[in-house]
């Protein structure tokens, strides 16, 4: 993939993103419209219920977007640093070349919003007029439910997103002097020297995230406004996370690469981890997030689902419960798949940006000797490690986010004031799965690209 692929995956997150943004808050509307009609959607907790439901998918939605944009304009900047390094030489500064990409990010950003507007509108317009005829959850919703003014809020919030990601996304190749671009092109490291560092504030985060994850717990036991709470304690989390990564995740790999034989593509996988902490951190970033996103909403929904079924068993309610139960999760699923899509597309653009940003030194042990057959075997056993030691971290992170958001939201209507936890492993185990083979699959491409022509080309290329 080259930077004409990190400008189409930018353009997709983008567009998708829209698209969800405005599907999300036209069938939340209709939701809690329809919830009024059951005996579930009275009084002011199930409105509150659904509001918090919504930031939540929102705010998780922008993250994974920005993200995966900021890894797009990483792969964008990489492939053009030798046209940056010309202007720089001719006299232009690294800050007026970083604004020229962020104003192509904002451009890009608007025309992507505005398909994905017109996509979300007209697949909210469908939904609704498909839960109409069927007299189902929907039920007592009108077509004026489907607009929510509310929804510019967090459209600019998305246009800021992408503007903030373009710009960091240019932060690694910027940042070196005009002769050292030109002789050492997309051999830089994605991000700074300072991206994704382990430091005070990573630390702090975290600490503080657990904190407030453990205070939600408890809150929840007693209201649902400790819901807004969990908002904010996953927010710090998945900060503290973003910045942390290049501490923790580099310690994961190496136990798993300590598995690895210490000879032949495997060894030289196994060294190429070990030596680049930060890329590797960077190229895990897109698994995780995705890993965690989905694990996060697939233990939430299993564990109310549990908790509410144990809680309405045996009652005159259980079978309206169960008709509810479905038609929300039903909803909840089609959105998971709308952030599954997104992470899926940054999990291929940060793979196929690892493996971009390394192609001078495959050409160099190409030179040295190495095959076409073990260069790409080394590239693909670096994905498939990268793509376990993400998956484990994604899987954990998930899970007590999940656990603790369902518990937030649904501790206080339960009689035993805790929602027992509940991990459908089948589930797990295939996302687990689906994240390998696409991380492995994400690597192909690029790396063809990367052994198509000879050594002493790919290195001059490079």
């Amino acid at each position: 993939m080259n930077g004409r692929g990190g400008t189409v995956a930018a353009i997709t997150v983008v567009a998708l993103s829209a698209m969800y943004i405005v599907l999300l808050t036209s069938v939340m509307s209709l939701v809690r419209a329809g919830l009024v009609s059951t005996p579930f959607g009275q009084g002011e907790t199930a409105d509150l219920v659904l509001g918090i439901l919504g930031s939540a998918f929102l705010i998780v939605a922008l993250i994974v977007a920005t993200v995966v944009v900021t890894n797009a304009f990483v792969l964008v900047t990489a492939s053009r640093v030798q046209q940056i390094a010309l202007r720089r030489l001719l006299g232009a500064s690294a800050s007026a070349e970083r604004s020229r990409i962020a104003r192509e990010g904002l451009r890009l950003s608007l025309g992507a919003s505005a398909l994905g507007i017109g996509l979300g509108a007209a697949a909210a317009f469908g939904i609704f007029a498909l839960g109409a005829q069927n007299e189902g959850m929907f039920e007592g919703a009108t077509a004026g439910d489907l607009v929510n003014p509310l929804v510019v809020v967090p459209l600019l919030a998305l246009q800021v997103c992408t503007v903030v990601a373009a710009w960091r996304g240019s932060a690694a190749v910027l940042s070196a002097e005009p002769v050292q671009a030109l002789g050492l092109a997309a051999t830089q490291h994605a991000g700074g020297s300072d991206d994704l560092k382990l430091g005070r504030t990573a630390t702090a985060a975290l600490v503080t995230g657990l904190a407030l994850l453990g205070l939600t717990f408890v809150a929840g036991m007693v209201t649902p406004l400790a819901a807004f709470l969990g908002v904010l304690a996953g927010t710090v989390m998945a900060v503290g996370v973003l910045a942390g990564a290049r501490g923790f995740v580099p310690r994961i790999v190496r136990v798993l690469a300590a598995a690895l034989p210490r000879t032949g593509p495997a060894s030289l996988a196994r060294r190429t981890l070990a030596e680049h902490p930060a890329r590797t951190a960077r190229a895990a970033l897109g698994v995780l997030i995705g890993v965690a996103v989905v694990s996060m909403f697939v233990v939430a929904t299993a564990s109310a689902n549990l908790s509410l079924a144990i809680e309405y068993r045996d009652t005159t309610l259980a079978d309206q419960a169960d008709d509810v139960l479905l038609s929300v999760l039903a909803i909840i699923s089609a959105l998971i798949g709308f952030v599954v899509l997104i992470a899926a597309v940054g999990l291929a653009t940060t793979v196929a940006l690892n493996t971009r940003l390394r192609s001078r030194e495959i050409a160099v042990t190409r030179i040295l000797g190495q095959s076409r057959r073990d260069a790409a075997t080394a590239v693909v056993i670096e994905a498939a490690v990268l793509s376990v030691a993400a998956s484990v971290s994604g899987l954990a992170l998930g899970t007590l986010l999940g656990w603790v958001g369902a518990q937030s939201i649904l501790g206080v209507a339960l009689t035993s004031r805790i929602v027992v936890p509940m991990i459908p492993w089948p589930l797990i185990v295939l996302v687990l799965i689906t994240a390998l083979v696409l991380t492995v699959l994400s690597s192909i491409a690029p790396t063809r690209f990367v052994l198509a022509d000879s050594p002493v080309r790919a290195f001059a290329r490079a």
